[in-house]
């Protein structure tokens, strides 16, 4: 299916996008998963929590691209950061670096991105 590329490039972006930076400084490094030792509940969480994510970026980017001088984008950024890092928290059962840990793993194994973009395709569905 030609739509699970750009599927997943966009869950990655999500993922990358606002909350990586924030849950790096936090820890110095992306912490790693084994992909085979995520859960089918740590999926689910993982794409609320990348939708919550995406709505974040949503609201964070038209006003992030206005800004009139860098002082401005830089703090709307750092507003993005820690909304995108909330968000993530928000989500029962998921915390930051295991949400990255998630993003990365699935970067590098097909399975779990497959089981992901399962997830996501369910969840917008509902």
């Amino acid at each position: 299916m030609t739509f699970k590329p750009k599927l997943t490039a966009a869950l990655t972006a999500i993922a990358l996008g606002f909350a990586a930076p924030a849950a790096i400084a936090q820890q110095g490094q992306v912490p790693e998963m084994a992909a085979e030792d995520v859960t089918q509940d740590q999926v689910d969480a993982f794409v609320e929590a990348a939708m919550a994510v995406d709505t974040v970026r949503e609201a964070y980017v038209p006003q992030i691209e206005a800004a009139e001088d860098e002082e401005t984008r830089q703090s709307l950024l750092e507003e993005a950061n820690t909304a995108a890092l909330e968000a993530v928290e928000n989500v029962e059962g998921l915390n930051g670096d295991d949400y990255m840990a998630i993003a990365r793993a699935a970067q590098q194994d097909q399975d779990l991105n497959a089981r992901i973009v399962a997830s996501l395709q369910a969840a917008q569905t509902e």
